[in-house]
């Protein structure tokens, strides 16, 4: 990281810049870094919901294709004989089989997902999760377990965010970012 602009964030944040401060905010900031963009990750990756969704859809599909293969098993055999050439003249039945286990096995997935949907906490957003980790970074910096959520605090996180990832957006006015920030930290206890 720059060392120039990392000392300028100390400096932003009140903090006397040291062979030790800088040390303390690189090694800081490579790990929010890192653990940023995985809350990024797993902010972007689908919802329980979505998911569900979609399996109910392949649970619907699986079950009719399952429904009329059966009952073609059980009567004249006409799609079980026009699909056994692709198939090598086996697998049909094995399909068919396959078909039933993965209707059933959609089905538990989709009572546990309805599980985790009714229990699970609200997704927190990236950026506030970047801002409670600096937030913890900087009463790190400064000795101070609670360090307050004003104008320090505030010029330090805008200068960790454009050394972290420009695309995180630090709210421009200290009003909004304290609000939000104790939001936060008000949610975490």
């Amino acid at each position: 990281m720059n060392r120039g602009r990392m000392r300028a964030a100390l400096i932003a944040g009140g903090i006397a810049p040291s062979e030790e401060t800088l040390s303390t905010l690189s090694t800081g900031l490579s790990t929010i870094a890192h653990g940023y963009h995985i809350e990024r990750v797993i902010n972007e990756a689908k919802t329980e919901t979505a998911l569900s969704k979609e399996l109910l859809q392949l649970h619907k599909a699986f079950c009719t294709a399952a429904s009329i293969l059966d009952a073609d098993m059980s009567g004249l055999n006409q799609i079980e004989v026009l699909l056994s050439e692709p198939l090598h003249g086996k697998g049909v039945r094995q399909l068919l089989d396959q078909l039933r286990s993965l209707c059933s096995h959609i089905e538990m997935l989709l009572a546990v997902l309805a599980q985790n949907i009714a229990i699970r906490k609200r997704r927190q957003n990236p950026e506030t999760w970047f801002f409670l980790a600096v937030h913890d970074l900087f009463a790190r910096l400064t000795g101070d377990e609670a360090p307050g959520i004003a104008g320090p605090l505030h010029r330090f996180t805008k200068y960790c965010a454009e050394l972290t990832d420009a695309r995180i957006v630090v709210p421009k006015g200290e009003n909004s970012f304290q609000k939000r920030l104790a939001t936060a930290l008000r949610r975490r206890t």
